[in-house]
């Protein structure tokens, strides 16, 4: 019987086995996490990239080595919360909102930061302006086509039918359901005890598609 080639003794002279390196931290990622904070809590004006750094205990230069410049980080930063939250399609995007007004109970910083920017990005040349009038845009196409899913074909001719301003229906019921839960969302920050998101979303989108039901 040939002796077999024993393996090689990886654990350190005469102590125990050898730690395996600490794993690298995703320093993008630490930084996108921390403006996400400080911007909810300051808002994107009152915030430096030297706040941000310093938080992390690192130069300005290298938040900038990850992202080019304070608006890059901005725009990161907004994007975030949309990757995490899909859309489906259809009417279901109706069920989707209320959900979304639940989650967002449980995740008051990023409820926040949300309020705090689109209300900031209203005034004068604010870098996430068009980053929030683009997602109102986008938004408002997307319920107002839930809300004519919702309504049924029996009812969608007369909600999507343009008045004397161009406007439709259904996408005044989308602006509505917009307008009510970023409002919510001011109020539930104010006084979390006083007002519950999701059950509110629900009765307003609830009431619309029954108002639009009733118009022919």
């Amino acid at each position: 019987m040939s002796e077999t080639t024993p393996a090689p003794d990886t654990r350190s002279p005469g102590g125990p086995e050898a730690p395996t390196p600490r794993k690298r931290v995703n320093r993008r990622e630490q930084i996108l996490r921390t403006a996400a904070d400080v911007f909810a809590a300051r808002g994107f004006n009152n915030t430096s990239l030297a706040d941000i750094a310093a938080m992390l205990d690192i130069t300005p230069a290298g938040v900038l080595h990850h992202f080019g410049s304070k608006t890059d980080l901005l725009t990161a930063v907004l994007e975030l919360r949309d990757d995490t939250d899909p859309a489906p399609g259809g009417s279901r995007m109706l069920d989707h909102l209320v959900t979304t007004a639940e989650r967002n109970a449980a995740r008051p910083g990023t409820t926040q930061l949300y309020a705090v920017l689109s209300a900031e990005s209203a005034t004068d040349r604010h870098p996430a302006q068009e980053w929030f009038r683009d997602r109102y845009t986008v938004l408002r196409g997307e319920i107002g086509d839930a809300v004519l899913d919702r309504l049924g074909p029996e009812h969608r001719e007369a909600a999507s039918t343009p008045g004397p301003d161009g406007r439709t229906p259904a996408g005044a019921a989308a602006a509505a359901v917009i307008a009510v839960m970023d409002g919510l969302q001011v109020q539930w920050l104010l006084d979390p005890e006083a007002v519950d998101m999701a059950s509110v979303t629900a009765l307003v989108i609830d009431a619309l598609v029954a108002r639009l039901s009733q118009e022919d």
